[in-house]
């Protein structure tokens, strides 16, 4: 793991602090670390509301209760929605 020991200080006012924060804990990082990989030129993106995940599990066990081959096409498509919301490969 790398080591980091230089800081780097920015000024802004109460109300940049507090949109950056917002935005660094929708996306489930620490401020630092969205601050970082903003300045390297990295995009991060914001984590899905838990209801999605929770979507697309009921969508698995659906598939699980299918006959085979509809199981298999529900898996497939919560599969390419999965990957669309949270970026598959």
């Amino acid at each position: 793991m790398r080591k980091r020991s230089v800081g780097i200080n920015v000024r802004v006012t109460v109300t940049e602090k507090k949109k950056v924060t917002m935005l660094a804990r929708k996306c489930g990082l620490s401020l630092s670390e969205y601050l970082r990989q903003r300045a390297l030129g990295y995009e991060p993106s914001g984590h899905p509301p838990t209801e999605v995940f929770d979507v697309l599990d009921k969508l698995d066990e659906i598939a699980e209760s299918c006959q085979p081959s509809a199981g298999v096409k529900i898996t497939a498509c919560a599969d390419e929605i999965r990957d669309l919301i949270i970026g598959g490969n």
